[in-house]
């Protein structure tokens, strides 16, 4: 016969769990400070997934002066079939640099969060 015994966690994984998926204000205040601050100034090849995400979300807050579009307005054309050849999303980066506009700028991003296995929480 078995016995049906429930799956015990540690008080750790929960304090560890309640810290990552903590709301509170001042949570969101850091992450905010800390996305705008570090993550703008750095290539995406060197942004973790949180960042992405930030300037996924971003992008057209930031450069509202200069016109652009919210980076979700292009996700239906955006396709990961050349990623593989992108040479690490080098391609999408570089045009992102010369360009300096929304579209290769969202595709870099969406390039670089699809070489972490995750797409853009819309």
């Amino acid at each position: 016969l078995f016995r049906y015994t429930p799956l015990c966690r540690s008080k750790q994984w929960y304090q560890r769990r309640v810290r990552v998926t903590s709301t509170s204000p001042l949570e969101l205040k850091v992450r905010e400070l800390r996305a705008t601050g570090a993550c703008s100034d750095h290539s995406h090849d060197q942004l973790d997934a949180e960042c992405l995400q930030h300037q996924w979300d971003n992008y057209h807050i930031q450069r509202t002066n200069d016109g652009w579009s919210s980076c979700d307005s292009f996700l239906s054309e955006f396709g990961s079939d050349k990623y593989p050849t992108s040479q690490r999303c080098l391609v999408y980066r570089e045009k992102c640099a010369v360009k300096d506009n929304d579209r290769p700028c969202c595709k870099s991003v969406h390039c670089h969060l699809w070489l972490m296995g995750k797409s853009p929480q819309v």
